[in-house]
C-alpha cells in the first residue's frame, strides 16, 4: 500500500509540474507572439539596481522603440543603436562604439526581455497566477551563466511583460519596469543606424 501510494503521489506530481511548466511555457509564447507581430514598438522603462542587501545602488529611466530586429534606446542620455546587423553604443558625449551583432550575447538589455528567451536554455515555472499578473520563473540550464534566475511577470490582459527581475550569482538584483507600451507605432529604418555626421568629430571605436 505504502508503494502504491508513493507511486501515485509521484505521477501526480509530476503530471503537476508538467501541466504548469506547459502552462508557463504557453504564456512566454503568447508574449513573444505579440510583440513579434507588431508593426513598431514604442515603450518607456525604468531600471533599479539593487546589491546582495537588497539595497538601492541605481534607478535610471529610458525609452525604447523597437521594429522587428531593430531597436533603439535611450537612456539617462547615453543610446544605443542596433539595425539587426551592426550596433553603437554612444556615450552620449563624445564617444560611440561599433559591433556586430552578438546572437549569443547574454547581456540583458530592455529589448532582449521584453521579445523574449530561447526556452530551451532554461527551466520554466508558473510560481503565480495570483493578481493581474502571471510571475513566470526563469533558471538557466547552463550553470556558467553569470545569473542564476530570471523572474517575468506578464499582465493577464495584455499578455505584455510589465516587469523583469534579474537575480545574479551574487545575489544582485536589476529590475527593469516596462509602461506605456505602444504596438502600432511607425518608425523610418534610419532611426536605427547612428549617424556620426550629426556628432562631428566623435571618437568611433570598432570592436
Amino acid at each position: 500500500m505504502k508503494k502504491l501510494f508513493l507511486v501515485l503521489f509521484t505521477f501526480s506530481f509530476c503530471a503537476a509540474f508538467s501541466q504548469n511548466n506547459n502552462s508557463a511555457e504557453n504564456i512566454l509564447d503568447k508574449s513573444s507572439a505579440k510583440i513579434k507581430s507588431a508593426k513598431g514598438i514604442n515603450v518607456s522603462f525604468s531600471l533599479t539596481q539593487k546589491d546582495k542587501q537588497n539595497q538601492v545602488v541605481s534607478n535610471s529611466k529610458g525609452s525604447m522603440k523597437m521594429k522587428g530586429d531593430k531597436y533603439y534606446i535611450n537612456q539617462d542620455g547615453s543610446e544605443i543603436y542596433c539595425n539587426g546587423l551592426q550596433i553603437w553604443n554612444f556615450d552620449g558625449r563624445d564617444e560611440v562604439t561599433v559591433a556586430k551583432v552578438d546572437k549569443d550575447d547574454n547581456e540583458f538589455s530592455p529589448q532582449q526581455i521584453l521579445t523574449g528567451f530561447n526556452k530551451k536554455d532554461f527551466n520554466i515555472r508558473l510560481v503565480s497566477s495570483a493578481g493581474n499578473n502571471y510571475e513566470v520563473l526563469l533558471t538557466p540550464l547552463d550553470k556558467r551563466q553569470n545569473f542564476k534566475e530570471i523572474t517575468l511577470y506578464i499582465n493577464k490582459s495584455t499578455s505584455l511583460i510589465s516587469k523583469a527581475s534579474v537575480v545574479s550569482k551574487m545575489n544582485e538584483t536589476i529590475e527593469i519596469n516596462f509602461s506605456s507600451i505602444a504596438l502600432n507605432a511607425s518608425f523610418d529604418d534610419s532611426q536605427f543606424v547612428f549617424d556620426a555626421k550629426k556628432h562631428p568629430g566623435i571618437d568611433i571605436i570598432n570592436n
